[in-house]
């Protein structure tokens, strides 16, 4: 297994993952993963193995303080140049996804705790993590808990898949040391 960031050559190898991962009205369009490759690849990493294709994807934008938690800036397919600053003290992992045959496996610990890591060494301003988790997902919550996240917040219908009923956004942070 590596990681490397993305690039916008990356795309649809992103959509793949992106497209199994998520349901419709969840699944974010192409030109929102290419602003952020474009506006903070630095925070867009794949993770791969030595014999395949990206297996999973992270993106993230830097926040300048806490008043950017406002919904309409956690909203899915949100402009990263609304609210990214290189100065900002709060990592914000807009989205994530893993392939369905590599589930179970720790690999989205392993792509947060890289971001984390790599976000750390170059920003070291960075304070704080934030990310959103659908209550339909408990397995990912419990992750995020295990890595010493917390809820903060709930988010009524922030996620509105097509054909399903809308599920709550739990806002969940980390703090760094």
């Amino acid at each position: 297994m590596h990681f490397r960031q993305a690039t916008t050559g990356d795309l649809d190898k992103i959509l793949t993952i992106e497209n199994q991962s998520f349901k419709n009205g969840i699944k974010e369009p192409p030109q929102v993963f290419l602003e952020r490759i474009e506006v903070f690849s630095e925070g867009f990493l794949l993770l791969e193995t030595d014999e395949s294709d990206p297996i999973g994807y992270i993106c993230s934008e830097l926040w300048s303080s806490e008043k950017d938690l406002q919904v309409e800036n956690l909203s899915l397919g949100h402009s990263i140049k609304k609210v990214h600053s290189c100065q900002g003290q709060e990592l914000y992992v807009s989205s994530m996804g893993v392939l369905p045959e590599y589930r179970g496996r720790g690999y989205g610990g392993l792509l947060l705790h890289q971001l984390i890591a790599k976000t750390k060494r170059n920003y070291s301003q960075v304070n704080s993590v934030l990310l959103i988790v659908s209550e339909k997902w408990p397995a990912a919550k419990k992750t995020y808990l295990k890595l010493g996240f917390e809820q903060i917040d709930l988010i009524p219908a922030f996620f509105q898949p097509v054909d399903f009923k809308s599920e709550q956004g739990i806002v969940m942070r980390k703090k760094l040391t």
